[in-house]
């Protein structure tokens, strides 16, 4: 994806850790552009890690393993995107290094730039003006203001459907109740060609925010390679990447209609080397991801810290403008293959940026994320569909852990997001309130609805006084 796609899909999950944790919204998603190569980094699109943290001696749940200080080095793989957020939020608050950024104006991206280096974030000493960079050239700066002075701050594009780009292909996201007839008016196009760009049947519907193309899709996708994930079909996966869905089946050697296991390697370019296994297949097969092979650093100075892809240019391209080889920008973004995307933010220096690296302890003091995250408060502006993508779930099995009667949703509605959200049996009892707690945290903090410590509680309101005691269970 380009730059400008990642902060539109993950701007809600700044914005909700900042509420819940303090800090900038502008700050954690230009920190995830840069960890994460916009998302396109092996860790991000293969373990849902956006910010390069490593494994630790206490890790024991999923994992990638990438070269960075030393060949094949253990990152933290995270069920969803939102898992990584979450991580990184809990790295920083938890952090003592970190202490004195909180004292700082919350919209002081600046500060916090310059805080994150002097506390050893990161060992590149133009970390901070990097980040600030990527700050006022993005305006994410505006979605701290849109947490703190309301959600509303900046108000939505009345004009016409924003015409976005996916796989150098014009699309748009549908909006609540849009029709294929409508997006074919509004744009010119015949109803038709609607149905037949997206492989979609004669009369069915759309998601709120799913994409939608205006032309028709390409015989490959923009990257090697997909993992399907829980609840995501065929189709899906056809949409997210731009590809034809017949050369998809085709590609992998499957017949139109199959459906493929969770966690199956579907191939986008080539032919699939191996057939993947089906919901019908027992015993299915797992097949190792392709490795970033390590590459000796080399110390070359460069002016610039990132740059920003401009169509038609490559790896090569770029790499002879900047006096670097294509393998070591690989390797500084992470990436596992040589395609990009105009928009896309690639580091051009071997700075260590990561959380993770700059544990000079030798051990991380984040505490370990074994579960997917259980509620979500929608933000302005979130959809079923935007929601689904930050936590690998299908929008009919939110639906339906939410008994949702339609696809609408509310500014501050509280939903699940795990299929597993049980009695926390671990959770103490009784919690005394400390200065700062709110309902929120709280119920991030043991993975209980605000709506349960409500009832469980007596609330009749949010506030909440130092000192005083909530039952949990």
């Amino acid at each position: 994806m380009s730059t400008q796609e990642y902060i539109d899909a993950y701007k809600y999950a700044a914005m909700q850790e900042m509420k819940v944790y303090n800090i900038p919204a502008s700050i954690t998603l230009s920190q995830g552009i840069l960890e994460s190569a916009s998302g396109n980094s092996k860790l991000a699109t293969q373990c849902n890690n956006h910010f390069g943290i490593k494994c630790r001696k206490e890790w024991t749940g999923q994992y990638c393993l990438a070269d960075d200080d030393a060949p094949n080095e253990c990152f933290r793989g995270y069920p969803s995107a939102m898992d990584s957020y979450r991580d990184h939020s809990l790295f920083l608050k938890n952090g003592s290094r970190y202490n004195g950024l909180f004292a700082l104006q919350i919209t002081d991206y600046q500060g916090w730039a310059n805080g994150l280096r002097a506390a050893g974030y990161a060992t590149n000493p133009a970390y901070a003006k990097t980040l600030i960079g990527v700050i006022e050239k993005y305006r994410l700066s505006m979605y701290d203001s849109m947490v703190v002075l309301g959600e509303d701050y900046m108000s939505p594009d009345t004009a016409a459907q924003r015409v976005i780009t996916k796989n150098g292909l014009p699309a748009v996201f549908a909006k609540a109740g849009q029709t294929p007839d409508q997006i074919a008016r509004e744009n010119e196009l015949g109803t038709w060609q609607i149905y037949k760009y997206n492989d979609l049947k004669r009369g069915e519907s759309l998601d709120p925010g799913e994409i939608v193309y205006l032309k028709p899709k390409k015989r490959s996708g923009t990257v090697l390679i997909a993992t399907v994930k829980e609840g995501e079909t065929m189709r899906d996966i056809s949409q997210e990447y731009g590809i034809k869905l017949k050369h998809l089946y085709k590609k992998n050697h499957l017949k139109p209609g199959q459906q493929v296991r969770p966690g199956e390697i579907l191939s986008l370019q080539a032919k699939n080397p191996v057939t993947p296994q089906t919901v019908e297949t027992v015993a299915p097969k797992a097949k190792p991801a392709p490795e970033v092979k390590p590459v000796p650093k080399t110390n070359s100075a460069l002016d610039k810290e990132f740059h920003e892809v401009k169509p038609g240019e490559t790896l090569f391209s770029i790499a002879a403008k900047y006096g670097v080889t294509v393998q070591e920008l690989m390797l500084w973004n992470k990436l596992s293959s040589e395609d990009l995307k105009a928009g896309q933010l690639l580091v051009l220096k071997d700075g260590d940026h990561s959380s993770g690296r700059s544990d000079t302890t030798g051990k991380s003091n984040i505490p370990e994320i074994k579960n997917t995250l259980k509620f979500h408060t929608v933000l302005s502006g979130e959809t079923l569909y935007s929601i689904s993508k930050l936590y690998n779930q299908p929008v009919d099995s939110i639906i339906k852990w939410n008994n949702l009667k339609s696809n609408s949703l509310s500014v501050g509605q509280e939903l699940v997001v795990s299929p597993t959200v049980t009695k926390a049996v671990n959770n103490p009892k009784t919690y005394t309130v400390q200065a700062g707690d709110t309902l929120y945290s709280i119920s991030r903090r043991f993975g209980i609805s605000v709506a349960e410590i409500r009832r469980l509680n007596r609330l009749t309101n949010d506030n909440l006084a130092v000192g005083s005691t909530l039952v949990l269970q």
